[in-house]
């Protein structure tokens, strides 16, 4: 293969694709019988394996499961921060129960494996090579690949690519990734902010835009998190590898609610874009119907909408709907506007 390892890592590829060929490109300067690359997805809390050079499905299963929760090699490298470990180079590792019960028996007589973690300590994954020879891998391939492993987890890094989304669209925001299930991981703290937002508060806003359905489809609601309102934006984002959950990057950012709107005004405008009556918004509300449409006509009036639709559409336009009233509604679904 043509290039060298940065030139790999470094294209625009997919995550698999990149795996792949820096393996292909590993096999050509280092003896294996196999390898692979396991990385951890933050979201989904697991090890997915995105590059297999001819490993079994077990031996596969054992690095995503029992060998990183459970294995004495894995483990010494993970407490004592220790570039790639062989067989021969951990006391007794042979006697273990992955050598005699999952790696001797698919054919292999040595093994390497070593944790990638970028250069701010970010746990991003491992790799593993296995051989049928107890001679290899030499104390050169050794060398190789611990030169390559901080390379390896900055460019295969899964919040690689989530993370520069939202330092290109709003440095100052704290960025949180979210998928289909509300799982939420913290991206970027973001310069205006002390300490992350709560995780159950995030996960609400992520319900929230669930909740809004596929008509409306926001890309900006409102969320009181107790300290203040944020502006919270959703930017939807493309697989980064088969199977992956990640759906979207939260962006949130500190603002006041806009044109003098009050918090009770943005939660009847919430529900009218959802096509709630006056009467249903009261009834939600714990209001009279005669106060829901007050709320109704001065939002109608600030946002200076000439009718109810023309106000609904505003309001989403401008991202005034709370998240907090989104996500109570349960399989409601909103309007078109």
């Amino acid at each position: 293969m043509a290039g060298n390892y940065g030139d790999v890592l470094g294209s625009t590829a997919s995550i698999e694709t990149r795996a792949h060929d820096l393996l292909d490109m590993l096999a050509a300067r280092a003896d294996s019988s196999a390898s692979a690359i396991c990385l951890w997805d933050p979201i989904q809390r697991c090890h997915v394996g995105v590059a297999n050079r001819a490993y079994p499905d077990q031996v596969m299963e054992h690095f995503n499961s029992w060998f990183v929760d459970n294995d004495p090699l894995f483990d010494a490298m993970r407490v004592h921060g220790l570039g790639p470990l062989r067989w021969r180079d951990f006391p007794d590792y042979r006697n273990g129960y992955s050598v005699n019960n999952v790696f001797r028996p698919a054919g292999f007589d040595e093994g390497l494996s070593a944790r990638l973690v970028t250069t701010d300590g970010t746990y991003v994954g491992t790799i593993h090579v296995n051989c049928d020879d107890p001679r290899y891998p030499r104390d050169d391939d050794v060398a190789e690949i611990n030169a390559l492993r901080v390379q390896m987890a900055e460019h295969l890094d899964f919040s690689v690519r989530p993370r520069m989304v939202s330092e290109l669209v709003a440095p100052d925001a704290q960025s949180w990734a979210v998928d289909d299930f509300g799982r939420a991981h913290l991206l970027r703290l973001g310069d205006t902010f002390c300490e992350p937002l709560d995780p159950l508060a995030v996960n609400e806003i992520a319900a929230a835009f669930r909740a809004a359905g596929p008509v409306v489809r926001p890309e900006v609601l409102r969320y009181h998190d107790g300290v203040s309102w944020l502006y919270v934006r959703r930017i939807a984002t493309s697989s980064r590898y088969r199977g992956d959950s990640l759906r979207a990057v939260l962006l949130a950012s500190r603002t006041p609610l806009p044109m003098g709107i009050t918090p009770r005004e943005l939660d009847a405008l919430t529900l009218a874009v959802c096509g709630l009556t006056n009467a249903q918004i009261a009834a939600q509300l714990f209001i009279s119907v005669r106060t829901a449409g007050h709320h109704l006509e001065s939002a109608s009036a600030k946002l200076g909408a000439p009718n109810r639709a023309a106000c609904a559409s505003q309001a989403v336009a401008l991202g005034l709907l709370s998240a907090d009233v989104l996500s109570t509604l349960g399989g409601r679904e909103p309007v078109a506007v």
